[in-house]
């Protein structure tokens, strides 16, 4: 899942619980609450009065509209995503003639920790009922996002950290915890990747069941979920030098046709997976894209195990 994706479902999820609350202080009046993402795009709205809802239905104004200044002109969500600041247009002040009998209030939502661009949230009412209600609620609905976004952002630290001293307390070995957006590492890593990115595109690419990959740098990251079985919500990478010499002589006895029943320097566990990796390659035919997936391993992962353990 692409992280504007991921943003846009938890402002969603946050966001339509303070408007809820907020249509309750609103009920009787003649206005119009909206959500929209970062590209304008209404993605949630709600009106107290069918009235002004007709109203903005002649205008195109309806869930799935797309508000951005350079589709519609000038209007307070437009401008509110083009300036990253709360703006009210009123009137005659939008391009549209349909909204001329229409006041807006806008202010983007902004993560914050990252000061990313989530969106915007919208009050509109009649330009003849404009009134102080109009900025309160908007300033209720901003504050009551922002701060769910704030719990909700402290929470997942907290769920990273944990799992790293719980994983870290468990290994010798060198420990990154890392998700779409936060990394944790010990100082002095030896020389160990530490692009967050770069380790979360390999993590992905990996798989959300894969168990182990080998960077690039021939450094072996066993995968720790930190919520099973998947990775989507961050994982540990215990962190550990290959033997690339053991490699080679694996590979080289692998394009020989050679096999053996034993390789050397196999600790319990791993002469345990060779085992049952063998057994599953058998049952496949020798197919690995089947045993892959039976393994519910990638075939990457699948490709080196062969290569280590000369099967």
């Amino acid at each position: 899942m692409s992280d504007s994706i991921e943003g846009q479902l938890s402002l969603v999820t946050v966001a339509r619980r303070v408007i809820t609350s907020t249509q309750v202080a609103l009920e009787g009046t003649t206005t119009w609450l909206a959500l929209t993402d970062a590209t304008g795009k209404v993605t949630y709205e709600w009106a107290a009065a069918p009235s002004l809802r007709r109203h903005l239905a002649r205008a195109d104004v309806t869930e799935g509209a797309d508000l951005a200044q350079r589709s519609v002109g000038t209007n307070g969500v437009g401008v509110a995503l083009a300036t990253r600041a709360s703006t009210v247009v009123q009137g005659t002040d939008h391009l549209d003639e349909r909204m001329h009998k229409l006041v807006c209030a806008a202010s983007p939502v902004l993560h914050p920790v990252t000061r990313k661009l989530l969106g915007a949230v919208n009050v509109t009412c009649l330009a003849g009922e404009h009134n102080p209600h109009l900025k309160i609620a908007l300033n209720m609905m901003v504050a009551g996002i922002e701060d769910s976004l704030t719990r909700l952002s402290r929470a997942r630290h907290q769920r990273l950290l944990d799992a790293h001293l719980r994983v870290k307390a468990g290994t010798g070995a060198a420990v990154i915890t890392l998700d779409r957006y936060t990394m944790i590492a010990e100082d002095g890593l030896g020389g160990l990747p530490l692009d967050r990115e770069q380790l979360w595109r390999y993590v992905e690419e990996a798989g959300p069941f894969t168990r182990e990959f080998v960077l690039p740098t021939g450094v072996r990251a066993q995968i720790v979920p930190v919520m099973p079985p998947k990775t989507s919500e961050g994982c540990s990478l215990v962190l550990s030098r290959l033997n690339v010499a053991g490699l080679a002589r694996a590979a080289a006895k692998g394009s020989e046709g050679q096999r053996t029943s034993s390789p050397p320097l196999l600790s319990q566990l791993e002469l345990a997976e060779r085992e049952i990796i063998a057994s599953v390659l058998r049952e496949c035919g020798g197919n690995k894209s089947d045993a892959a997936e039976r393994l519910r391993i990638s075939r990457g992962t699948l490709y080196e195990r062969i290569r280590r353990y000369g099967l």
